[in-house]
C-alpha cells in the first residue's frame, strides 16, 4: 500500500477539493526547480458540440474530435467529419495554424496535436485548444513534449476519476513545463527533424486497415470501388415501379433505401456467388448495458468503441460492473463470437468484429446494447464476414439502408442484416481470403513498429533536453 501525508491545508486550498492520493503524489513527482505554469504561455479554449452541423461531404470545416487526434503522431484528417460551410462558429474556437489541440475526457485524455491540417475548422467539447498567448512561444517544441510518455502519463495523474473521468480547465492550466531557453529548444528541434523525416516516408508507405481490406477484396472479386464511389455520389436515383419490391419486403421507398439497393445490384451483377446473408444466420441477440462502476473486482462491460475496422473486438477500454440479471450468461463474450455494432453514426453503424480470446484467465465480459451478436451457419467464416461489413461493399449499403431520426445517430436492424447480398465463395476460399487480408494488415503492422521506434527516439531527446 502506498501512502502519501498532505497536509489538510493544502488540500482544502485546491479548487476541486482534490483528496485522491494518485493527484498529489503526481504533484510531488512532476516538480521542478524552473517550471512555468501552461497557463503562463497559453489561452485555453473550450471546444463545442457541433452534432446538427454534420454533413456527408468534405467541406472548409473539418471537425477536430478525439479520434482524429493520436498521443504520439498528432491529427489525421483520415476520418474526420466536416460541418456544413455555413455553420455558425464562434471566432475564437475556428482553429489557427498554431493552436494546439488536446483531448480531456475519458480513457484519450492526453491525445494532443497541432492543428495546422485543421486551420479554419473547429474542434469537438471533449477537447481543448491550447492557443499561444504570442508568437514567442514554440508550440512545435511544447507539442513534442506533450506527446512524450512522460508527459502522457502526467495528464493521467491529473484526471479526476470520476464516472466519466476528464481533465478539469484548473487543473489544465496549472500544468508545470520545466523551462527550457529557446537555444535549447532550437537545438533539440533540430535533432528531432531528421527523424521526422524517417517518420514521414515510413508513414508515406502506410494504408488504412480499411484500405487493405478493399484491395483485397477488389482484387479477389474483380470490383473497382471507383463505380461504388460514383453511386454514393450520385444526387438522384431512379427506380422503375415494376421492381421497387425486389429485395424490399417492408416496400420501403425512400432515396435512401433505393441508393442502398443500388449498390446490392452492383456487387451482384459482378458476382456470382452473391448471397443474400438472412439465409446464413441462425439466430441474433441484442447486447445489455448494466449500470457501471469504479471497482474494477466486477465483470468487463466494452463499449461501442471495442469495434473498429480491423475486424478484432477490442478488450483494451473496458468498463466494470457488479450488476447481475437472470439471463446473465446470454449477455457474454465468448471466444469466435461475431458483432455487430447496432447504433452509430452513418459512417460507424454495422461495423463488425469478432472475439479472440487466448487468454482462459480473460475475466467475464459483457457486450453493451448497442451491439448485436449474431450466429452464422458453417458456410460462413465468421472472420470474413467481419472484413466484408467493414470494406466498400458492407460501408456502402449500411450507409444507406440503416434508419434513425437524424445522421448523427442511426441503427440497423435484423431486417437490413438479413438484405444484405454478400459475396459468398466456398468456405475454404474465405479461409485464403482471410489469411491474404491479415498478410496486408501485417505488413502496415510492421511499418508502424519501425515507426514507433522512431517515436521513442523523439521522446528519448526530449527527455533529455528538460532533465539537463
Amino acid at each position: 500500500m502506498n501512502i502519501h501525508s498532505k497536509s489538510l491545508k493544502e488540500i482544502v486550498t485546491h479548487k476541486y477539493f482534490r483528496f485522491d492520493g494518485k493527484y498529489w503524489h503526481t504533484q510531488d513527482a512532476y516538480n521542478y526547480s524552473k517550471y512555468v505554469f501552461l497557463k503562463d504561455l497559453f489561452q485555453i479554449v473550450n471546444g463545442s458540440v457541433q452534432t446538427e452541423n454534420y454533413t456527408t461531404g468534405k467541406t472548409n470545416i473539418p471537425y477536430i474530435r478525439i479520434g482524429d487526434i493520436d498521443y504520439k503522431y498528432g491529427i489525421s484528417l483520415e476520418n474526420t467529419i466536416y460541418l456544413d460551410n455555413n455553420s455558425e462558429i464562434a471566432e475564437e474556437r475556428i482553429l489557427k495554424e498554431n493552436d494546439i489541440i488536446l483531448a480531456t475526457i475519458g480513457a484519450t485524455a492526453g491525445k494532443v496535436g497541432i492543428a495546422s491540417c485543421a486551420v479554419g475548422g473547429t474542434h469537438s467539447n471533449n477537447t481543448v485548444v491550447l492557443r499561444p498567448l504570442d508568437v514567442s512561444v514554440n508550440t512545435r517544441y511544447y507539442e513534442k513534449i506533450f506527446q512524450t510518455d512522460w508527459f502522457i502519463n502526467y495528464l493521467f495523474g491529473l484526471v479526476a476519476q470520476k464516472a466519466q473521468p476528464n481533465l478539469q480547465p484548473y487543473e489544465i492550466e496549472n500544468i508545470k513545463i520545466p523551462v527550457v531557453s529557446q537555444s535549447d529548444m532550437d537545438k533539440t528541434l533540430a535533432k528531432v527533424a531528421p527523424i521526422e523525416t524517417e517518420i514521414k516516408l515510413r508513414k508515406e508507405k502506410l494504408v488504412s486497415v480499411k484500405e487493405s481490406i478493399d484491395s483485397v477484396f477488389q482484387r479477389e472479386f474483380g470490383l473497382d470501388i471507383e463505380e461504388y464511389w460514383n453511386i454514393d455520389t450520385k444526387t438522384k436515383v431512379s427506380v422503375a415501379q415494376g421492381i421497387l419490391s425486389e429485395n424490399n419486403r417492408n416496400l420501403r421507398c425512400s432515396y435512401r433505401w433505393n441508393k442502398a439497393t443500388e449498390f446490392q445490384n452492383h456487387t451482384s451483377k459482378h458476382v456470382d456467388f452473391a448471397s443474400l446473408l438472412g439465409r446464413h444466420i441462425i439466430s441474433t441477440q441484442n447486447g445489455w448495458s448494466p449500470t457501471c462502476d469504479e471497482d474494477e473486482s466486477g465483470y468487463q462491460v466494452l463499449g461501442i468503441d471495442a469495434i473498429s475496422t480491423n475486424g478484432i473486438l477490442s478488450f483494451d477500454n473496458p468498463k466494470f460492473s457488479s450488476a447481475y440479471k437472470k439471463d446473465f450468461s446470454k449477455y457474454c463474450v465468448h471466444d469466435g463470437d461475431f458483432f455487430v455494432s447496432r447504433g452509430n453514426t452513418v459512417d460507424l453503424v454495422a461495423l463488425a468484429a469478432v472475439a479472440h480470446i487466448a487468454d482462459e484467465e480473460t475475466p467475464d465480459t459483457v457486450y453493451p446494447d448497442l451491439m448485436i451478436k449474431v450466429e452464422f451457419d458453417g458456410e460462413i467464416d465468421k472472420q470474413y464476414m467481419a472484413y466484408i461489413f467493414n470494406s466498400f461493399i458492407g460501408r456502402y449499403y449500411f450507409k444507406y439502408s440503416t434508419k434513425g431520426k437524424n445522421q448523427t445517430m442511426v441503427k440497423v436492424s435484423l431486417q437490413e442484416l438479413s438484405d444484405f447480398i454478400v459475396p459468398l465463395p466456398d468456405i475454404h476460399t474465405q479461409h485464403r481470403i482471410v489469411e491474404e487480408i491479415q498478410a496486408e494488415i501485417k505488413k502496415q503492422d510492421d511499418i508502424k513498429a519501425e515507426i514507433a521506434g522512431l517515436r521513442n527516439q523523439i521522446d528519448d531527446i526530449i527527455i533529455r533536453t528538460i532533465s539537463a
